[in-house]
């Protein structure tokens, strides 16, 4: 932590991990500036001195120990580029919900493992489909409940073809 640094142009967010149920630990504060083992920081329109004890910046949520009038804080470090990821949601989940399953290739339906009524989870497996002298498996894109299968064994399918519809 002895490099000299100064990030008066680069605004960082902390917020404290120790404490979860406090106000700090909703709250971010700003780091302003730094040099070498020292940050000044902002924190609900108060400036703050602290002394930074460790840092680790290599794994996914950055972190760090300071030390603020005697008292140590864990903290998290979210930098401009983790803040816009947030703010964009990228790296939030949304659920799919597929209503239909097409074919992906011309081919010849093998085997179909489900039937009307069956509730399916994501991966379950739907049917085969022998394409190319090769077997391959459709699974299920989302959870759901199995409205109407559109194609029966031993069927040639062309590209695009519906097999499978949910509710």
């Amino acid at each position: 932590m002895s490099n000299q640094h100064n990030t008066k142009d680069t605004h960082y967010l902390i917020s404290d991990t120790s404490i979860p149920s406090s106000k700090l630990s909703s709250l971010p504060a700003e780091i302003v500036d730094r040099t070498g083992d020292f940050i000044k920081l902002r924190f609900e329109g108060k400036m703050y001195n602290a002394l930074v004890k460790s840092m680790n910046l290599n794994e996914k949520i950055k972190s760090a120990k300071i030390n603020i009038n005697g008292y140590d804080y864990d903290v998290a470090i979210k930098e401009p580029i983790d803040q816009l990821i947030d703010e964009l949601g990228f790296l939030t989940k949304t659920k799919q919900s597929v209503k239909e399953v097409k074919s992906m290739m011309p081919g010849l339906v093998v085997t179909i493992f489900v039937k009307v009524g069956d509730l399916v989870e994501d991966g379950d497996k739907l049917l085969s489909l022998e394409a190319m002298k090769m077997e391959n498996i459709i699974k299920s894109p989302s959870s759901g409940v199995v409205k109407a299968i559109h194609v029966s064994p031993k069927q040639a399918l062309e590209k695009n073809q519906l097999l499978v519809s949910f509710e």
